[in-house]
């Protein structure tokens, strides 16, 4: 048996698998965001180990975990754990999320945007690490100063487990200070924020073994002593992976705490409207555009609509609304920039917004639009693949949001595609796949995506719906940029 643990923006997960990647049991825990000011995002490290015991407690009364072969880790990438010289947690880690940055990504590509895309393949932004690190350098010299060694999320959870401190080549390429060439920390990148390299943690594969729990972990978190633990990789390619994208050109859609359109590609591209890592499988990569707010701001609406001092209506209840609601809401236009955004724009100033309201609408308006509104940001980002010569033909579709019926309806309408849902295709079954390449339960990445991953039914787009949507994906973008300057405008006043 093998257990893949994932650390995911609002829930911490843990599903065990058999040899053959059938699922046995699994268990989630929610963990919590603090947010001191607009924009910002940040979580505790405590919390995090807090919904660890309890996830392990619940998979621990349906199973025996003393008789796991393997365990390894996913978790969401650019966020930094700090450490003392003692272990102990430094501040309270950056999420990927926040946009306080904004000023020292701008910064960076101003000043050196032709050596990060030639060093690191890819330009600075806020959700990048470089981005934050910089800023809390300049901010928290005092925390920079105390801290001993950065881990990212992942990694922190694996060293609670056996105490090393490393990490994976996709993680540490997350953070645009790793030399994409040689896979080793870039002096040049490191130096143009000031950072200590020596707090970098070693580089491995995913697949690498790492180290064994310990006995205090074992006694903590109801574990066996001595059992095999794996480095582990980002969420992202770690699903990628799982929903089978091993081959060139094969396609993956995430509805997750973000939103994520990645192709699988055989070489880097050096472009600066599109992100580029390694991946699970060695000597590939994917290109990724990723937006911030998508499932995460599912939460928020259904906050938002229940009302203060109300219950919050179920995912369920809402998604029959919406699947109850014509194809462009009667006109009611999203967009979805809750936390300012990435893909395409790159731009924390902009502001979300619902377009075109009147009082014919409802709450199944509100949450088809919004639906609609996710799928024109993520059809957005992925726009720029067509140019640099990357169609998408068909893709998979994972992440939380994708149980949705009508969710991935209509991804499959607005892309005009067919899109495909692996039945187990999380970041924690992806965790537990990789513990079990590391076992030697499979031939190597590619040979266990072949033999374990299972897919259901196809979802075809609707011809005349992807027409619908082909005219309303027009009014979004030029409703977008018609916005921006007021969005500018209010961003600086907040």
């Amino acid at each position: 048996m093998f257990l893949g643990i994932d650390l995911g923006a609002g829930s911490l997960k843990a599903t065990v698998i058999r040899r053959d990647g059938a699922v046995l049991a699994e268990a989630s825990a929610p963990v919590e965001t603090v947010r001191p000011r607009p924009g910002w995002a940040e979580q505790e490290p405590s919390g995090w180990l807090h919904a660890l015991s309890a996830a392990l407690k619940a998979v621990g009364e349906r199973i025996d975990l003393g008789g796991l072969n393997g365990i390894s880790f996913t978790g969401g990438t650019h966020t930094c754990v700090l450490l003392d010289a003692h272990g102990e947690v430094v501040r309270r880690p950056i999420l990927w999320s926040d946009q306080r940055a904004g000023a020292e990504a701008a910064a960076l590509n101003e000043r050196m945007q032709d050596r990060l895309i030639a060093i690191a393949y890819n330009k600075a932004a806020p959700t990048w690490s470089i981005a934050p690190l910089h800023w809390l350098v300049k901010n928290d010299p005092d925390a920079v100063r105390r801290t001993a060694k950065v881990l990212f999320v992942k990694d922190y959870l694996r060293h609670q487990l056996t105490g090393d401190c490393l990490t994976d080549r996709i993680d540490a390429q997350g953070t645009l200070m790793l030399d994409g060439g040689d896979f080793t920390w870039s002096d040049e990148l490191c130096d143009a924020i000031g950072w200590d390299r020596a707090t970098l943690p070693e580089i491995r594969n995913p697949t690498d073994r790492a180290g064994v729990v310990t006995e205090n972990a074992a006694r903590r978190f109801g574990l066996r002593g001595g059992t095999d633990v794996y480095v582990g990789t980002c969420d992202t390619a770690a699903e990628v992976w799982a929903a089978g994208a091993v081959d060139v050109g094969s396609a993956v859609i995430k509805l997750a705490t973000a939103g994520v359109v990645s192709v699988m590609v055989d070489r880097p591209y050096l472009q600066t409207d599109i992100a580029y890592k390694s991946f699970v499988v060695p000597q590939s990569g994917y290109v990724l555009a990723a937006i911030n707010s998508c499932a995460s701001a599912h939460k928020w609406l259904r906050n938002v609509i229940g009302g203060r001092g109300t219950a919050a209506a179920s995912f369920d209840e809402l998604d029959r609304e919406a699947g109850a609601t014509a194809p462009g809401a009667d006109g009611l236009l999203f967009h979805p920039y809750l936390q300012g955004e990435r893909a395409p724009y790159w731009d924390p100033a902009l502001r979300a917004d619902f377009l075109g309201l009147t009082m014919s609408h409802d709450r199944g308006h509100l949450v088809r639009a919004f639906y609609e509104g996710v799928a024109f940001a993520l059809r957005d980002a992925a726009s720029r693949f067509r140019a640099a010569g990357l169609g998408i033909g068909s893709a998979s579709l994972v992440g939380g949001g994708a149980v949705s019926e009508v969710w991935a309806q209509i991804i499959a309408d607005v892309f005009a595609i067919q899109v495909r849902r692996p039945v187990h295709g999380d970041a924690s079954y992806a965790a537990a796949l990789m513990a079990a390449v590391g076992a030697g339960a499979f031939t190597d990445e590619t040979d266990a995506v072949r033999r374990a991953v299972v897919f259901g039914p196809a979802i075809r787009p609707r011809e005349d719906v992807a027409i619908t949507y082909d005219r309303l994906f027009d009014r979004y973008q030029r409703s977008k940029q018609l916005l921006t300057a007021l969005n500018h405008e209010i961003s600086a006043d907040a």
